[in-house]
């Protein structure tokens, strides 16, 4: 079941208070502090996703599109040490 934002708040402030005092030894704050991010970066995809379909294909939405998904990428490869790849979509 989806948490309330307010429910997510205070889990994503517990994550950030784990990983601070360095209490998180089954690495749970820094595994919903990772989704949560990762989280923000796909809704911004679904988005530009969702806006890029209703208007009609758009050219400006493509390119927000494109970028979105560049980010998420970028942000990825940044968490994983993985070496940036062009996905062809620009």
């Amino acid at each position: 079941m989806k948490p309330t934002r307010e429910q997510l708040t205070s889990a994503v402030a517990a994550a950030e208070n784990l990983r601070a005092a360095g209490e998180d030894s089954l690495f749970l704050g820094k595994s919903l502090l990772y989704l949560q991010q990762r989280n923000e970066y796909l809704e911004a995809v679904l988005s530009a996703a969702e806006r890029y379909i209703k208007f009609g294909q758009d050219e400006g939405e493509h390119r927000r599109l494109v970028k979105a998904i560049e980010e998420a990428r970028a942000a990825e490869w940044e968490e994983t040490g993985e070496v940036d790849e062009d996905l062809g979509l620009g």
